[in-house]
């Protein structure tokens, strides 16, 4: 029977712990833009473009030297 207080005692910590990090999330805004979020994935892809560093034009690619 003792076991039972315990559970109980428990569950209600557990609950309550979950509550507040609920409730810590929203107040940050974390939950603000879920639905644009939610379509990024369906974007189409932007074209990537070839990025230079004067590194590499003085000494050429790394991956050319393979």
């Amino acid at each position: 029977m003792e076991i039972l207080i315990l559970l109980i005692f428990v569950c209600v910590a557990l609950v309550g712990a979950a509550v507040a990090a609920f409730v810590w999330t929203v107040r940050q805004g974390t939950f603000d833009q879920v639905d644009r979020l939610a379509l990024l994935p369906l974007d189409d892809e932007k074209p990537m473009t070839p990025t230079t560093t004067e590194k590499e034009e003085e000494h050429g690619n790394p991956a050319d030297r393979l």
